[in-house]
């Protein structure tokens, strides 16, 4: 994919290594958060053909991951589905099991009241995964490598083939950490743009990065 400010040249971003645009500069910096997000048509998205893409479907905004990100929110959903997805038939059987000995005792439990109650023979088990809330701890909140570094595993996880963009990723970690997750970056099979705002040029930092 190509990203596009005018009146610079395209930009490429693909899976094989991160882009990061570093600037000092506070309109093109506003310029391309603004456009990025949708709210301002500044950013053009491209394919390939450089045929142009809806930035709305060929995006997916992170931000400041270590303020901003909510993993349950952004990720607990489709995560579930994907556990649902992924159960052998030996484990899709014993859950089968249990939800019918788990609706027996409820059922049993209606006697205690003169009423014509019944409940559900339906197995759903994504029913089942969201109501042993599956979804990240907390201590994750803490490490700002460790937010960002989930949300890049989860994104792949789930195949997420849109420009993942995130912002002041280098504020947070060290060369040697950013170094780390770049190598990352790599295996995972994403998109990913960095975005970094600095009155100093750090390309040397970044050599790992399409700068």
């Amino acid at each position: 994919m190509n990203l596009t400010y005018y009146p610079f040249k395209p930009m490429l971003i693909n899976n094989l290594k991160p882009t990061l645009i570093e600037t000092n500069n506070q309109k093109v910096y506003t310029d391309l958060i603004s456009g990025l997000n949708g709210y301002t048509d500044t950013i053009k998205i491209s394919n390939d053909k450089f045929e142009l893409e809806d930035c709305e479907k060929s995006v997916k905004w992170i931000g400041d991951a270590f303020v901003q990100t909510d993993l349950n929110r952004m990720f607990q959903g489709q995560l579930q589905k994907q556990i649902v997805e992924n159960l052998d038939d030996e484990t899709r059987q014993k859950l089968t099991e249990l939800n019918n000995q788990l609706k027996s005792l409820v059922f049993d439990a209606t006697f205690t009241l003169d009423l014509p109650l019944k409940v559900s023979s339906e197995f759903d088990p994504l029913r089942l995964v969201k109501y042993c809330d599956v979804g990240f701890v907390s201590a994750l909140k803490q490490n700002p490598y460790d937010i960002i570094e989930t949300v890049l595993k989860a994104a792949s996880e789930l195949k997420e083939s849109k420009i993942l963009v995130l912002t002041n990723v280098r504020n947070y970690l060290s060369v040697s950490q950013f170094n780390e997750l770049v190598s990352l970056i790599t295996t995972l099979n994403l998109n990913i743009l960095f975005i970094e705002f600095s009155e100093t040029d750090n390309h040397e930092n970044f050599n790992k990065c399409r700068y």
